[in-house]
């Protein structure tokens, strides 16, 4: 009878092995799960970083084709922080300004009467960091921020200096979120003084995940295109 006893309270414990060995696989099912869902996180911002990247060169490319079939001749500079000097054939920048011009009706003066600016806002000292690329616009005649008609005789250069934002504004909008110039380390780069052929890549970490503390991997898209003023 006490034999018996002793099987039946044996026999509704556990012991220490039992116990070791269970945590043990439930602690292994543990890291199992959470390996898969950070398997799957990764996977899932990387496509979502993908499809931005897609999105913004498919913005990018139509509204900077836009822009320079309508416009009448462009300048490349070496960034949006130096602008007192050009770039020419066979160099590069990572600020395009595209002139829109006009002649005066009354006097026969040719005319600016807007421009449109296109720059990668990058850390200046370093040429192949990220930066997103921003866009800025006068404005057609008669608009808010049109260049004024005492005004639209002068040359681009200082028409840049009056109407392009501060050299340090940021509150320009955002045509890609970050990129990166392949052309001496810049975004645009002038074939012939004729077109600007745009050689960059569109970085993207998806689910606005923070670049500099982030270990998902980048959707990275190279593009490369030219587009011509009119003339």
């Amino acid at each position: 009878m006490r034999n018996r006893q002793q099987l039946a309270g044996r026999a509704r414990g556990y012991t220490l092995v039992e116990m070791m060995v269970v945590v043990g696989l439930m602690g292994f099912m543990t890291v199992g799960i959470l390996s898969f869902t950070f398997q799957a996180m990764r996977i899932y911002n990387y496509d979502s970083g993908r499809l931005m990247v897609n999105r913004d060169m498919r913005t990018f490319t139509a509204g900077l084709a836009n822009d320079a079939v309508a416009s009448n001749y462009f300048r490349i500079y070496p960034s949006f922080q130096t602008r007192t000097a050009f770039v020419t054939d066979g160099l590069s920048g990572d600020f395009l300004v595209l002139a829109f011009t006009d002649t005066n009706k009354t006097t026969g003066a040719f005319i600016i009467t807007e421009i449109i600016g296109y720059y990668r806002d990058a850390d200046p000292t370093n040429p192949t960091s990220l930066g997103p690329v921003r866009r800025f616009d006068t404005g057609p005649p008669g608009s808010a921020h049109a260049i004024s008609t005492s005004d639209q005789t002068k040359d681009l250069a200082t028409l840049v200096g009056l109407y392009a934002p501060t050299s340090t504004s940021s509150s320009n909008p955002v045509v890609i979120q970050l990129a990166q110039g392949l052309a001496d380390g810049s975004l645009f780069y002038d074939y012939r003084d004729k077109s600007v052929m745009v050689r960059g890549q569109i970085v993207d970490y998806g689910n606005g995940l923070n670049v500099a503390t982030n270990k998902t991997r980048a959707a990275i898209n190279t593009y490369n295109f030219t587009v011509s003023p009119r003339g």
